[in-house]
């Protein structure tokens, strides 16, 4: 009976410690890890980070954002945030304006010398990685006409909002209205980053959380741990 007794509590408490850890995980912080140098020189390929959920509802610009990939793929991204909801960004010259404003670029940011026009929205456009835009950024109650650029431009951000990421065609109409807010992001490293740029908005459902501290880092190449930079506060 005592051994019984025993076992019975002790299962008891995991099971409680279990639920509390799920709790934890899906309400107050999770952890990540980086699997590019997206973000450097600020964080590395191979830094894992502790993300705090709390705050995910209040995004501000330069916040350092955990997100589900708009491409359906399952993936988790970390970028900067640039642009809120309702925004103009332009890019020039790797400067980004927000509603004709010049913006201060952290000193981290790594912006390329070289030029290459992207293909998003529209090739036509000759949008580059350091000349982009201008673009307005989805703010619920927004509605944009569905020309040519902007059908593409939205894409990602409409289907994910109608939930049409199964349904491989794309219907234009004259208006959209959109029904959620989104978010403009850049990696730090703006030459090798696939980022808002690429693939357009995040919408405000897809945000995880903001990144708080790396608990932990390897250099995978050199197979060393990176002791200087575990406990490092990104906020």
């Amino acid at each position: 009976m005592k051994a019984g007794k025993y076992f019975a509590n002790t299962f008891l408490c995991l099971s409680v410690l279990y639920l509390i850890s799920q709790i934890i995980k899906i309400w107050v912080a999770d952890v990540c890890m980086i699997p590019s140098g997206s973000m450097e020189k600020l964080i590395y390929a191979g830094d894992r980070l502790v993300v705090s959920k709390l705050g995910k509802n209040n995004i501000h610009r330069n916040d350092l954002i955990i997100f589900n990939h708009p491409d359906g793929g399952g993936n988790q991204l970390i970028k900067r945030c640039i642009g809120l909801p309702g925004e103009k960004i332009l890019l020039r010259g790797g400067i980004v304006f927000v509603c004709d404003s010049v913006i201060d670029t952290p000193a981290t940011v790594i912006i390329p010398d070289t030029e290459h026009v992207i293909d998003f929205p529209l090739g036509s456009l000759e949008w580059t990685l350091n000349n982009f835009g201008p673009v307005i950024v989805p703010v619920k109650g927004l509605s944009v006409i569905l020309d040519s650029a902007n059908t593409n431009l939205y894409r990602h951000f409409i289907r994910i909002e109608n939930g049409e990421y199964s349904n491989n065609t794309f219907m234009t109409d004259d208006k959209y209205m959109f029904k959620t807010d989104g978010y403009f992001v850049l990696g730090d490293n703006r030459g090798n980053s696939i980022d808002s740029r690429y693939w357009g908005f995040v919408p405000k459902d897809l945000i995880v959380g903001k990144a708080v501290m790396i608990y932990f880092s390897r250099d995978r190449e050199l197979k060393q741990i990176r002791w200087n930079r575990i406990g490092k506060y990104l906020l």
